[in-house]
């Protein structure tokens, strides 16, 4: 059998939060254990506010975990400090729900697919970061016109291709999609996710 990629072993999150009655504490995540081997697709599935999306951010560490372990190709990142979950961030990339939200407005298309090389790669050179970013464009089917366009001059499709870009640029081995098309029309939905489909194919991405 092949290792899991990623496991959550029973992941808890909690927040704090105030309501009539005073303090009270949020079990956001309780007790949440899967794992996904390499080229694996796993999808998650339940209503809304159920804690589908703080599970995503908490498989990042971008929520504080309350509980469980968390591992990646078998390394614990369940307590580390910032620095040390630098491997698991540039291995797992995400791709939000909105776009426009998690896009800098002030980015170019260019920039946004760019800036995970210029974190996790500066050793190369700045032509070869931009040749990867163009080409990763393409690949995302928005081609050299768009690169110096805003977030506010695509439609909601092609913002959420160009996460899918800065995504993928880095050449992580596992997505995660939070809920990545629900936000756009249906026939967009079937051109991201057929998109994303192929790239599994000839990548192996989980």
């Amino acid at each position: 059998m092949t290792a899991p990629l990623l496991e959550a072993r029973s992941l808890a999150v909690r927040f704090a939060v105030r309501g009539r009655q005073g303090p009270a504490v949020l079990r956001a995540v309780d007790d949440v254990s899967f794992s996904i081997a390499p080229g694996e697709t796993l999808g998650v599935v339940g209503e809304s506010g159920c804690g589908k999306s703080t599970l995503a951010r908490a498989l990042l560490r971008l929520v504080p975990l309350a509980g469980g372990e968390l591992r990646f190709r078998g390394n614990d990142y369940s307590a580390v400090d910032e620095r040390a979950l630098r491997p698991l961030r540039r291995a797992v990339r995400m791709v939000f729900q909105d776009p426009m939200a998690s896009l800098n407005p002030r980015f170019t298309v260019a920039q946004s697919v760019r800036e995970p090389l210029d974190i996790f790669e500066p050793g190369l050179a700045a032509r070869e970061r931009d040749r990867l970013a163009a080409a990763m464009l393409e690949r995302v089917g928005l081609g050299a016109a768009f690169a110096g366009r805003y977030p506010h001059e695509l439609s909601g499709g092609q913002n959420q291709r160009v996460s899918l870009a800065r995504a993928l640029v880095a050449d992580p081995q596992l997505v995660i999609c939070d809920e990545a098309v629900s936000a756009l029309d249906v026939s967009i939905q079937a051109q991201i996710l057929n998109l994303l489909a192929d790239i599994q194919r000839d990548t192996g991405i989980a």
